[in-house]
């Protein structure tokens, strides 16, 4: 009999409760937006140098290669260009260099771009793309006085 009363009780309850939230009610709206912007972000993959090693003067092609990472928004096109006068100088004598290229590919078939217009092309996946680069110094280009040579080379992107 208790569980008749309280089961009435709680029936009574939700039928009187009912009109009130339903009388009171009002709506609004809002939106909801995002916008995405094309970007693109690079760096150096694998450490911050391309380096040829230590060799002997004048004794064999010096070959080597690194990875940029490259990340772009999905669907973004982008071009890659290094640039600098390709030229190491010596660190002590400024007036002796050793020339070298910069490759977009292992065989050594396709320069990097100096500038925009002939640069690395891909477009954006959303995730790091790794770009390699790949540089060779020509044996005949190592017959010069013992000693380091260096350059800075720029990495440009457009997108």
């Amino acid at each position: 009999m208790k569980l008749t009363r309280f089961s009435l009780l709680a029936v009574v309850l939700v039928v009187v409760s009912s009109p009130i939230y339903a009388v009171n009610q009002e709506s609004s709206e809002f939106n909801v937006r995002i916008t995405i912007k094309e970007s693109c972000n690079i760096s150096t993959a694998d450490g911050s140098e391309l380096d040829f090693g230590t060799i002997d003067r004048a004794s064999k092609d010096a070959n080597a290669n690194n990875n940029l990472a490259v990340t772009c928004t999905q669907g973004t096109p982008y071009r890659v260009a290094l640039q600098s006068p390709r030229l190491m100088i010596n660190t002590k004598i400024n007036n002796l260099s050793i020339p070298y290229m910069l490759y977009q590919d292992a065989n050594q078939s396709k320069p990097f771009g100096y500038d925009i217009q002939d640069a690395y092309s891909n477009t954006g996946t959303g995730n790091t793309q790794k770009i390699p680069v790949w540089g060779q110094v020509k044996q005949t280009d190592t017959n010069v006085p013992a000693g380091q040579y260096s350059d800075k080379v720029t990495v440009a992107i457009s997108y």
